[in-house]
C-alpha cells in the first residue's frame, strides 16, 4: 500500500526536464577580475541621485559659506554629518529593503561591495571638501590643515554612530535614527562654536586627539560589519 502510494506521489509530483542544462554545464566560469575593476564597477550601482545630492550639499554649503563669512567655518562644520549622512544612507539600503540574504548569492562578498561603495563615495566627498578648504581658510585666516581637521570630525563622528546603527538596527528605522545622528552633530557643532568657541589654537590639541579617536573608531566599525557578514554567511552556509 505505502509503495503504491509513493509510486502514485512520484509521478504526480514529477520534476519537469530540465531545459538548456547540458548549455549551462558547458559554460566558462567568469573571468577574473582586478581590484580597481571591481571598485568602478561598483561606482555604476551607486544611485545618480546620491552623487547628485553630494554635488547640491557642496554647492549649497559654498553658497551659504560665500554669503555668511564671519561664521563660515561653523556653517560648514554644521553641514558635513550631512555629508557622512548621504555616505549612510548607501551603506543601510541592503538592509532597509531586506535585500541582504539576496546579496549574499553574489559572486563577490557584501563586506566587499559595502567597503567599495563607502570607499568610493568617501573619496569623493573628501575631494569635495580639498575644493571648500581654500575659501574656509581665506575666511577664518587659519591654517590650511587646521581647516580640514575642523571639518573631518563631525564627519566621521556621524559616520561611526550611524554604523553603530546599522549593526544594531534592522529596515527603515535604521535611516531616521542617521538623520537624528546628523542633526545631532550638526547642532554640536554651533553649540560648542558660541558656549565655547572651540575653533581657537588653545583647543587644536583636542581635535586631534577626537580625530584620532574617531578613525580609530570608524575602524574597529567596518571590521565589525564585515565580521557580522561573514557570520550571516556562514550560518545560511550551514543550514543548506
Amino acid at each position: 500500500m505505502e509503495d503504491s502510494l509513493e509510486r502514485q506521489l512520484s509521478v504526480l509530483w514529477q520534476a519537469p526536464a530540465p531545459e538548456r542544462r547540458d548549455t549551462f554545464l558547458a559554460g566558462s566560469p567568469p573571468l577574473p577580475i582586478s581590484h580597481s575593476a571591481f571598485v568602478l564597477c561598483q561606482a555604476a550601482y551607486i544611485r545618480k541621485r546620491v552623487w547628485a545630492l553630494s554635488v547640491a550639499v557642496f554647492a549649497a554649503l559654498v553658497g551659504i559659506t560665500a554669503g555668511w563669512q564671519r561664521d563660515a567655518l561653523c556653517v560648514a562644520a554644521g553641514a558635513m554629518p550631512f555629508f557622512a549622512l548621504i555616505a549612510a544612507q548607501e551603506q543601510t539600503r541592503s538592509s532597509v529593503y531586506n535585500m541582504t540574504e539576496l546579496e549574499f548569492a553574489t559572486r563577490f562578498s557584501v563586506k566587499s561591495i559595502v567597503l567599495a561603495r563607502m570607499g568610493l563615495l568617501g573619496s569623493f566627498h573628501l575631494a569635495l571638501l580639498l575644493l571648500l578648504l581654500p575659501l574656509l581658510a581665506l575666511y577664518e585666516q587659519m591654517k590650511f590643515w587646521h581647516t580640514g581637521v575642523y571639518l573631518l570630525v563631525p564627519y566621521l563622528m556621524t559616520t561611526f554612530l550611524s554604523m553603530v546603527w546599522s549593526r544594531r538596527v534592522r529596515g527603515r528605522e535604521v535611516m531616521y535614527l542617521c538623520l537624528g545622528n546628523a542633526v545631532l552633530v550638526g547642532c554640536l557643532q554651533m553649540v560648542g562654536y558660541g558656549l565655547f568657541e572651540w575653533y581657537r589654537e588653545s583647543f587644536f590639541g583636542y581635535w586631534i586627539a577626537a580625530l584620532a579617536l574617531l578613525l580609530a573608531a570608524n575602524g574597529w566599525e567596518y571590521y565589525q560589519a564585515a565580521c557580522r557578514a561573514n557570520c550571516i554567511y556562514e550560518r545560511a552556509a550551514a543550514e543548506l
